[in-house]
């Protein structure tokens, strides 16, 4: 049973307010029943305002980047090179959520010392994206998908970072660095349109023809490069998720999602079929040995 937990941080008016509950508290048991995954017991929903979002996705990426390194072995970097990290980590995520805040849908953010938050901007919703209750749908089943995924692994929060150092540590070449991210972000597209299909008749991310569709400032800043809406992770990882579902069905989804050490490379992202087999290979050999009952009576 997931209790769900509305936080008005942004001040929002009590219509305004009511609809974001309304939709968060429909898509829900439908992410449940969707996704192959429990959510978990509390979800915290909480709109916010831009300075608010900002200041909690720099505290939020600090502090993934704080537990991606803490999980690494000793010593893998020196202090000095830690304490460059996490200073870099603040001062990079400040400004590039500062200029890119505006093509923002919403996140999941962990607090420290809290649970993770589903956190949104209804003012770039207003001013910007202009969604309406369709695309809504879309963009909390999304992220009521990364609650589930880290209510079943918490460490998926901070995994892309932990293996994009660890990988780069250890001098593997780019094309087999671990790609988690496009298993997370894949399983959360897959999900969102399944959502918006069975609540709206409509699985489409995006605007449909005739529907509002966003600013000009958001259409520009869409095309950086460096905005989170370009990443391949995105379509390769619905794809991927999408194959691997067809395959052995949640089990297997739940197995990829808990095995760090099968999570897909950037090369397997783009061709899916050799890591599906190498991670049916490694569930079957992982899977106990069937009892065997001895022919005549038990000694």
């Amino acid at each position: 049973m997931t209790t769900i937990t509305f936080r008005n941080d942004a001040g929002l008016d009590t219509a305004e307010y009511a609809r974001y509950c309304g939709i968060i508290e429909a898509a829900a048991p439908l992410v449940a029943d969707l996704s192959g995954l429990a959510l978990p017991g509390r979800v915290i929903a909480c709109p916010v305002t831009p300075a608010q979002f900002i200041e909690r996705q720099v505290e939020h990426s600090v502090l993934m980047a704080s537990l991606a390194i803490a999980s690494l072995p000793a010593g893998m970097f020196p202090d000095d090179a830690i304490t460059t990290m996490i200073a870099q980590t603040r001062t990079y995520t400040e400004q590039m959520v500062s200029w890119l805040y505006p093509t923002s849908r919403a996140a999941v953010m962990f607090r420290e010392g809290g649970a993770a938050e589903l956190t949104f901007m209804p003012q770039v919703y207003d001013e910007h994206l202009h969604p309406t209750d369709r695309q809504l749908t879309t963009i909390f089943a999304h992220q009521l998908t990364h609650l589930s995924q880290y209510a079943l692994q918490v460490e998926l929060a901070y995994a892309p970072l932990k293996c994009k150092l660890r990988d780069s540590a250890e001098g593997l070449p780019p094309e087999q660095h671990r790609a988690p991210a496009a298993l997370t972000f894949g399983h959360g597209q897959y999900v969102e349109r399944l959502v918006s299909e069975a609540l709206c008749g409509q699985g489409v991310i995006g605007a449909l023809p005739g529907e509002p569709g966003p600013s000009a400032l958001y259409t520009e800043l869409r095309q950086a490069p460096q905005a989170p809406t370009n990443s391949p992770n995105f379509d390769l990882g619905e794809q991927l998720v999408k194959a691997l579902v067809a395959a052995g069905g949640f089990p297997l989804l739940r197995a990829a999602l808990t095995r760090e050490d099968l999570y897909p490379t950037e090369a397997e992202i783009v061709d899916p079929a050799p890591w599906i087999a190498r991670l049916q290979a490694a569930v079957e050999s992982a899977a106990p040995t069937p009892f065997a009952v001895a022919d005549g009576p038990l000694p």
